[in-house]
């Protein structure tokens, strides 16, 4: 989505329209150099060294008109020579189809086509050069931030890098382009299309780091790629050859200001541990200073990796208006490719990396997750805009792992995740593997803190309250909430309505919903489903990049799951957070989504009553949290009186508060009815029990009411309101005594129980003060009730009970 709010919808047309351009560029420019080779190509490619200008002047087929014999027109530069010797006769095939002619189209004209190319490229530096003011000294010369300006003055310079990095690339793409473009002259566009997309892939690789992240950040736009090519973008994997470990010692000294030897044991001599395209990691050991011997792994970044990264986003920014009409694009894809050099460049900015990492320790820590998982610490003083220094942590990656508590792990990693995208805000991006790892105390790690987006607080609740209305089947709310989550742009809510789109979201977060006992869904076809969408309605749906992170997530954690445990569900990990999250978080959104969750589409209604088998999903996802934040483990070791413990702390902490929380305030609703309504039911029984006298009316309501004051008043007669809420209370009691802790009590020796009697006792006399501020907003709740009951007009069923009721009170 760029700027202007425009989106593409991928189709055949679109590939087809690109494959001409494609193979176009590929025919005019490098669909030759096999005529060249292996002469001429390698002195393009050696353009980086800079003899420059100088290694394509050398080659005669590549030689300005200028110097050469008059009589020689076919190796001129004149751009009107080269199309009429060859692109004429590349686009005469192009229209009749003709796969022979295009071929034919190419051959024996490969210097002229290549020379007009190449040519274009330098006239158009060398102009640029020519209008252009002073040099930066860099690309980003503003503190390294992205900026297209800057880097257009610093690259206008340059001219023949310029042109060297072109050539390079068309060099590389040119037969991808042409593949395009023969399939869509042979009608094989879909069929050929997984196997492009791999192609793609291998492709994206080999242009180097800055087009492998392009990939990576392809591979979540459902809204520009076909899905076909996003699967397989999935799979980019970001692995090049390490660079020389002499570099890396001097990038060290240059950045920290001291010999690597001196500050360091364990780089000089080795081999790096891992690379990829920005960088690579060593393993060693501080030399000096307080933290001597203490083992750390040192990421340093590639030599000149920004002055690479800055020039491929300068070319690709300069081909958007080629790739805005071959598409027929709509949005600000200039835009687009701008939000990809702010996210790529500062991921070259190590110092960011660490306060990403530093951030999420500090958040966590302020959730139950504290003790279960976190992110290296990082050494500061060994630390730079190149150079990232953090703890060693000694593990497993978790994929890899035999231990028992992997499918544990993988809840807590859910919990992190959705705690990193529902209440910090600041969302780890790069969730494969390798990044999770199993410390030797069972607890969770998470490297690479390169690549976070941050979430609005507005979209983060606007998430729990879609979860809920969706679970509420509230399904009037679910159009504006997909517009508030970016599914659906503003203003299409109506259009949305019309298609199937909110029952297949329905279908998905119902069960993302639905909590322990769940069925278990494959991650990977939801996302397909989620995709198939965006390919089937493009114009008022998209899958927003946040989501997709958060889905390549789930299947990332899902496929390490059911390594270890077939019956993995990983939709039953996803409840807890949520589940605890409604139940803790005190702001008016969540409390609104509290209720919709609890009483459903009544939540308005003033007879509401709880859905018991809601509340039981919450219980059992509070409870499911509460025991993958402490570690499955621990919980399972802990005596009876430990985890009464922690439990009623957890209980009266919700319960009793000073602040007057959303589920306090429910709690205290319908505890008042259920009290209120017992109450009616015991004096109906008791009058009933009590006979008769001879007037008809009951013994006890004689004695208690002998003036018969109250007996058509509904504060003594029980309605449907009553039966319900009584029945739902059987229910819920039922429900607590089937749970697995409802077992555990019933099992208890009498120590035990004057133990636990002990502990509640305590406990509650710690909160006395709580206690008694609760106990007068039940009071006050009861008194409200009343007069809302008396203001009430009563139904039909209950006026006949009021008028039977009379006689006989």
């Amino acid at each position: 989505k760029g700027a202007s709010g425009g989106s593409l919808n991928p189709s055949p047309k679109h590939l087809r329209t690109m494959a001409r351009v494609s193979a176009l560029l590929a025919a005019s420019l490098l669909g030759s150099c096999a005529a060249f080779a292996p002469t001429s190509t390698p002195a393009l490619l050696k353009l980086n060294a800079l003899p420059g200008r100088n290694s394509i002047l050398a080659n005669p087929a590549l030689a300005p008109a200028s110097s050469r014999r008059p009589g020689r027109a076919s190796g001129s530069l004149s751009l009107r020579a080269a199309a009429a010797d060859s692109t004429d006769a590349v686009l005469a095939a192009l229209q009749k189809g003709d796969v022979a002619a295009l071929q034919a189209a190419t051959v024996g004209h490969e210097a002229q086509v290549a020379a007009a190319g190449v040519s274009l490229v330098l006239l158009l530096s060398f102009l640029s050069s020519a209008v252009g003011g002073d040099k930066p000294a860099t690309p980003y010369p503003n503190n390294n931030q992205y900026d297209y300006r800057t880097a257009e003055e610093y690259f206008a310079a340059c001219p023949a890098l310029v042109a060297s990095r072109t050539a390079e690339l068309l060099l590389k793409s040119g037969s991808f382009g042409l593949s395009l473009l023969l399939d869509q002259i042979t009608g094989k566009i879909e069929e050929n299309m997984p196997k492009r997309a791999s192609a793609l892939t291998t492709l994206l690789t080999q242009l180097g780091p800055t087009f492998i992240k392009i990939g990576q950040s392809l591979s979540i736009r459902t809204d520009l790629m076909p899905p076909t090519y996003v699967r397989a973008l999935q799979q980019l994997q970001d692995q090049v050859p390490a660079f020389p470990t002499d570099q890396a010692l001097k990038t060290i000294e240059e950045e920290l200001g001291a010999p690597a030897n001196s500050l360091f044991s364990g780089i000089a001599g080795a081999e790096p541990i891992a690379a990829a395209s920005l960088g690579q990691v060593y393993k060693a050991t501080i030399a000096s200073g307080e933290n001597k011997g203490v083992s750390v792994a040192v990421k340093v970044q590639r030599p000149e990796i920004t002055e690479k990264v800055a020039l491929d986003m300068y070319l690709i920014r300069k081909a958007c208006p080629l790739f805005k009409l071959a598409t027929e694009y709509p949005g600000d894809a200039e835009g687009l490719v701008d939000d990809w050099g702010v996210g790529f460049v500062n991921e070259l900015n190590y110092q960011e990396e660490a306060v990403n990492g530093g951030f999420f320790n500090e958040a966590i820590r302020d959730t139950p997750l504290r003790d279960v998982v976190f992110a290296p610490d990082v050494v500061d003083e060994l630390s730079s805009r190149k150079i990232l220094t953090t703890e060693w942590v000694e593990g497993e990656r978790l994929e890899k792992s035999n231990a028992k508590d992997v499918s544990g792990l993988c809840s807590i990693a859910m919990n992190s995740y959705l705690t990193m995208m529902l209440e910090t805000g600041k969302l780890h991006c790069d969730p494969h593997p390798g990044n999770l790892l199993r410390t030797p105390a069972g607890k969770l790690c998470i490297l690479d803190w390169g690549l976070v987006q941050t979430l609005p607080a507005d979209l983060r609740l606007s998430f729990i309250e879609h979860i809920a209305h969706l679970t509420a089947a509230d399904y009037e709310k679910v159009p504006s909430d997909l517009v508030k989550l970016g599914f659906v742009p503003e203003g299409k809510e109506g259009e949305i309505v019309k298609t199937d789109a909110v029952e297949v979201l329905s279908s998905v977060y119902t069960q993302l919903a639905g909590g322990g006992g769940a069925k278990k869904i494959d991650v990977n076809a939801v996302v397909n489903e989620m995709s198939g969408l965006t390919e089937q309605y493009g114009q008022i749906f998209q899958v927003p990049p946040y989501f997709a992170y958060i889905g390549r997530a789930f299947s990332v954690l899902e496929g390490i799951g059911l390594t270890n445990d077939p019956d993995y569900s990983i939709i039953g990990e996803c409840l807890p957070y949520v589940s605890q999250r409604l139940l803790s978080d005190p702001s008016p959104r969540t409390a609104g989504a509290l209720n919709t969750f609890i009483f459903g589409v009544d939540k308005e209604r003033e007879d509401r009553l709880l859905d018991v088998g809601r509340v039981e999903t919450l219980l059992e996802g509070y409870s499911s949290y509460a025991a993958a934040a402490g570690g499955a483990g621990l919980v399972e070791a802990m005596s009876v009186e430990e985890r009464v413990e922690e439990v009623a702390d957890k209980i009266l902490e919700l319960v009793f508060s000073k602040d007057n929380t959303p589920l306090q305030s429910i709690v205290l609703e319908q505890v008042a009815k259920v009290t209120a309504a017992g109450t009616r039911k015991v004096w109906a029984d008791a009058r009933q029990r009590s006979g008769l006298a001879s007037d008809g009316r009951s013994l006890l309501g004689r004695v208690v009411d002998p003036l018969g004051l109250f007996q058509r008043s509904k504060l003594v007669v029980t309605s449907e309101e009553d039966e319900r809420a009584l029945e739902a209370t059987q229910r819920l009691v039922s429900v607590l005594r089937q749970a697995s802790y409802g077992d555990q009590l019933a099992r208890m020796t009498q120590q035990e129980i004057r133990s636990v009697a002990s502990i509640i006792a305590r406990k509650v006399w710690e909160r006395r003060r709580e206690l008694v501020i609760t106990s007068n907003r039940f009071g006050l709740e009861l008194l409200k009730q009343t007069a809302d009951r008396l203001d009430r007009q009563p139904s039909p069923a209950t006026a006949q009970r009021l008028e039977a009721s009379s006689s006989e009170a």
